[in-house]
């Protein structure tokens, strides 16, 4: 039985890009929504923000490390 592996690192530069632009303005919006909030953090929010800080280190370890794209 062949074994499956989970891929977090795009393919290919350009989605890389993609990668970095969407969590960059998934952060920004969180830090904004969070900023504005008048009482505690919205959860959904903070998972958010997280989730974007994710998106941007996935993206910036496949522009700095070409040969980890796809695996």
């Amino acid at each position: 039985m062949a074994e499956r592996r989970w891929h977090f690192i795009p393919t290919t530069a350009p989605l890389c890009w993609l990668y970095l632009g969407v969590g960059a303005i998934l952060l920004v919006s969180s830090v904004l929504t969070l900023t504005r909030a008048e009482t505690g953090a919205p959860v959904l929010t903070v998972i958010a923000a997280v989730a974007a800080v994710a998106l941007i280190v996935v993206a910036a370890i496949g522009l700095a490390r070409p040969r980890l794209r796809g695996r």
